[in-house]
């Protein structure tokens, strides 16, 4: 299985940027999950794939995803929008993005970290998002799951946090949240 570190995203980052600068229509991606964790927020293990809603035409900049795998022996969705549905869009809050890079023709761009906790939080994978989720928590000042829960709820106001987040947001508060986590430096992606 192909693995991404951060060196490896902005490496593919460059090249999506490239093939999509071919032509002079706006497009790019907004990215969420672990690259924009990776990207943005702090130092994390490596990511299997760039989560992502492609701004402009969805299979143009899937297809020139796509293309890049092939010309890097990668698999074929590690650009992929399979999360796509998990960006908040109707709450009293919506997702908020931050550009890492825009030429005028291609954005690259990141969740909000508040937008990242809520959609961690809705993921809830034990063992798999504890502890972006507390990372994210110490970035936001999220200090109880009553703050957690009102979080949640401004982003999807027709849900509740899940049982399961509940569950974890306790057992990270009895460990104790991390020190805010340093932020990387600006990926170069120009």
């Amino acid at each position: 299985m192909t693995r991404f570190d951060r060196d490896g995203l902005v490496l593919g980052l460059r090249q999506l940027v490239a093939k999509l600068g071919e032509t002079g229509d706006r497009t790019g991606i907004r990215i969420i999950g672990g690259a924009a964790l990776a990207l943005r927020y702090f130092d994390r293990e490596s990511t299997v794939d760039i989560d992502a809603r492609p701004i402009g035409d969805p299979e143009r900049v899937l297809a020139a995803g796509r293309e890049i795998a092939a010309a890097n022996g990668w698999p074929a969705d590690w650009l992929n929008n399979q999360a796509a549905g998990f960006i908040p869009e109707y709450g009293r809050r919506v997702a908020t993005w931050e550009t890492l890079y825009d030429d005028g023709r291609v954005a690259i761009q990141v969740a909000s970290a508040e937008a990242m906790l809520v959609m961690k939080l809705r993921a809830n994978r034990p063992g798999r998002d504890d502890v972006d989720i507390a990372k994210l928590m110490a970035i936001c000042d999220v200090r109880t799951i009553e703050d957690a829960e009102e979080l949640y709820e401004d982003f999807y106001p027709a849900d509740l946090l899940p049982d399961r987040a509940v569950r974890m947001l306790t057992r990270i508060l009895e460990v104790g949240l991390p020190e805010r986590p340093e932020q990387p430096p600006p990926p170069d992606i120009a």
